[in-house]
């Protein structure tokens, strides 16, 4: 256990070295807040409501959804991982005694939780700055929110991490990389909340955990959603974690052995 908070130290520490990266994350979520003001604002012209969504709750929606981004956006694993493995670096996880899928995810929360020190703040600033509607969340609606903030954690580290070990198998992996960027942006509830879309799809989509990593404990958090279905998609999301969990260590533990260090 001291070995990975050892390496939670080391990660909080770089990421106080490279504050930029703080700045970067601060427009990035006012960015999203301000094109929802934009788009949204014209969209609610001469309308009450959208959906159910008034324009306040609409841009709460993106304040609220904005920060859990900033929490669960754990990309660069993929990207990391795929990199390491190309350039030899990744043969130190053969002789340190840690396991590289416990390794990522103790780096992304170390990351996640320095970050939302300062993405808080910003989201709250947002909110008051466009005048997005009033934050008054329900205790258990807050506290199934956070579990699958939690649970969308591990999944989006196992997910993006075995995106990574596909460059065991493929000389460049970026194209799973790329390819699905957009697609889990939109099926997170990123780009617009999910229940503007058809029923039909809507109900496909909350089957998937990708919905449950944004869009749910959103609409949790904003009161939009009740609390047995916040529990319905706490456990779709536990689901997928498991299984996700189960096949990125397989497929790390049978590719392993084939990994011969190219690129030392």
């Amino acid at each position: 256990m001291r070995k990975y908070v050892a390496i939670a130290k080391i990660w909080v520490k770089m990421q106080i070295t490279y504050r930029f990266d703080v700045a970067l994350t601060a427009i990035e979520t006012i960015g999203r807040v301000l094109f929802a003001w934009l788009i949204w604002g014209a969209v609610f012209a001469g309308r009450e409501t959208v959906s159910g969504f008034s324009f306040e709750a609409m841009l709460l929606y993106y304040v609220v959804s904005s920060f859990l981004i900033t929490m669960g956006s754990f990309a660069s694993i993929g990207w990391e991982v795929s990199a390491n493995i190309r350039d030899g670096k990744f043969t130190r996880f053969m002789v340190i005694p840690t396991n590289p899928l416990t390794h990522y995810f103790v780096q992304a929360l170390s990351s996640a939780g320095y970050f939302s020190l300062f993405a808080l703040p910003v989201a709250i600033f947002s909110g008051l700055v466009f005048g997005a509607g009033v934050f008054a969340p329900r205790p258990m609606a807050v506290l199934c929110a956070f579990a699958m903030l939690l649970a969308g954690m591990v999944f989006m580290t196992s997910y993006h991490f075995f995106l990574g070990l596909m460059a065991f198998k493929f000389q460049d992996a970026r194209f799973f990389l790329y390819f699905q960027d957009s697609i889990i942006s939109f099926t997170q509830g990123g780009m617009i909340p999910l229940n503007l879309l058809p029923v039909q799809a809507l109900s496909l989509l909350l089957f998937l955990p990708f919905p449950h990593v944004v869009f749910t404990p959103a609409m949790l958090l904003t009161g939009n959603m009740s609390q047995e279905e916040g529990l319905f998609s706490l456990w779709v999301l536990t689901v997928w974690t498991i299984v996700m969990v189960m096949v990125s260590q397989l497929t790390y533990n049978r590719m392993r052995v084939k990994y011969d260090g190219v690129g030392i």
